[in-house]
């Protein structure tokens, strides 16, 4: 008994822990769940990660030249075939050489804050990159949730028409309806049967579209935790717009760039160390002649054919450009975020309308449906009419739902903020 206790311990923990993942695998999924396997999956982001790596390398190249370059070497060289006079007959030499360049008028500086800012529109592109899918997950996310709204009303609706064509076959099979009224009760029941099945395909395109974006595809069946109610209508500052930050970021690297070429006008100074062996044999050179130089030089351009010239006209150019697509973009997002916000406020101020008006709309249908039973002057149509009214009036607040909940979603994506 001893000897199996361990074993029914053991089994019973892996038992416990397969009942747990089956609970949790049973759970629905909810929006941020979709969001993060969304963020996994894509492969935008890892391609803005890739060009954000590259440019914090080009960072690094760029800030390499304010280092001293410190270098080795050896040469063992013979020409028995010159005169001695001018080849002194050999060389050797093994030696260790310090390059550094001591001024240069910031030319090298700004290269570095160049690609620093170069850097740093990279990385606002990744979040732009997360913030993009969030966003596309977020609104096929919403379109599921109204999907299947709109066929869990459809199916509550067909449930309900079924019920009512049973009602009045039985009315008419003791006299007290024509046949006239069946034939149009189950006409609508047949349309809506049909809607139904609309309903059916466009939810299973929207879960296949939501699992496509996850990474996730042929899932037409996913089970999602349902939403209720819409947000609050967004606000913010589009300069903490990545796209805005980013352009800001593309300026800023211009300018530095006009500033480096135009210290390529300017002397530079120059120093060099030396250090180590340098003889004509290598036993006597290693033996006897070890020591060391220094050298200081300072250049300066006098002509080179319009080369710096071209050099700060490009960035002018660049620069001149990259104000040219921050206007650009702050205009287009101005009127990206006044659609959205414009969009959100017709949402919902139709929805508070729909939310009025529906249970006026459900008990002028109950009436109508009453008078008709107990044999006023109601006709059938006249009930058939009512009930599609309030029937459109509940679909349409699926749709208006999700037009405000969008337009939230892409107002706060403009402004930056999606987490």
């Amino acid at each position: 008994m001893e000897r199996r206790r361990p074993h029914l311990m053991a089994a019973f923990i892996v038992s416990g822990v397969l009942a747990c993942a089956s609970v949790a695998a049973a759970l629905p999924l909810t929006l941020p769940d979709a969001i993060d396997r969304a963020l996994h999956a894509a492969p935008a982001v890892g391609i803005a990660a890739a060009a954000s790596d590259i440019s914090a390398a080009h960072v690094r190249e760029q800030r390499a030249p304010l280092y001293p370059n410190v270098a080795s070497g050896g040469e063992y060289y013979q020409a028995p075939g010159y005169d001695q006079v001018v080849t002194n007959r050999g060389l050797s030499t093994a030696l260790v050489t310090l390059d550094y360049t001591v001024w240069d008028w910031g030319r090298r500086q700004a290269r570095v804050r160049a690609a620093e800012y170069v850097a740093q529109a990279s990385r606002l592109g990744v979040a732009a990159a997360r913030a993009q899918i969030v966003f596309d997950t977020t609104v096929a996310y919403f379109d599921l949730v109204r999907s299947r709204g709109t066929q869990r009303d459809l199916q509550t609706s067909l449930d309900r028409l079924n019920r009512y064509v049973a009602t009045i076959i039985e009315l008419n099979k003791s006299g007290r309806m024509i046949t006239n009224d069946v034939l149009k009760v189950e006409t609508a029941r047949d349309a809506d049967e049909l809607a139904l099945d609309v309903a059916r395909g466009n939810a299973q395109r929207a879960s296949e579209a939501l699992g496509a974006l996850m990474g996730e595809p042929n899932h037409g069946d996913l089970d999602i935790a349902m939403i209720s109610g819409v947000p609050a209508k967004p606000s913010g500052d589009l300069k903490q717009s990545p796209v805005m930050q980013a352009a800001q970021r593309a300026i800023q690297s211009a300018t530095q760039q006009i500033k480096a070429a135009k210290a390529e006008r300017l002397p530079t100074l120059q120093a060099a160390f030396t250090t180590g062996f340098l003889g004509v044999d290598p036993r006597p050179t290693i033996g006897h002649n070890f020591g060391g130089s220094y050298d200081t030089v300072v250049s300066m351009p006098l002509f080179d054919g319009g080369l710096i010239s071209s050099h700060i006209d490009l960035a002018r150019a660049k620069e001149h450009s990259a104000l040219a697509q921050a206007r650009q973009a702050e205009y287009l997002l101005t009127r990206r975020i006044a659609d959205a916000l414009q969009r959100y406020d017709i949402a919902t101020r139709q929805l508070e309308i729909l939310y009025r008006v529906q249970p006026t709309a459900d008990d002028a249908f109950a009436l109508t449906w009453t008078r008709f039973l107990g044999g006023g002057a109601v006709t059938m149509l006249e009930v058939l009419d009512a009930y599609q009214v309030a029937q459109q009036l509940r679909l349409q607040r699926h749709d208006q739902e999700f037009n405000a909940r969008e337009a939230a979603a892409e107002a706060n994506l403009l402004y930056g903020r999606i987490q």
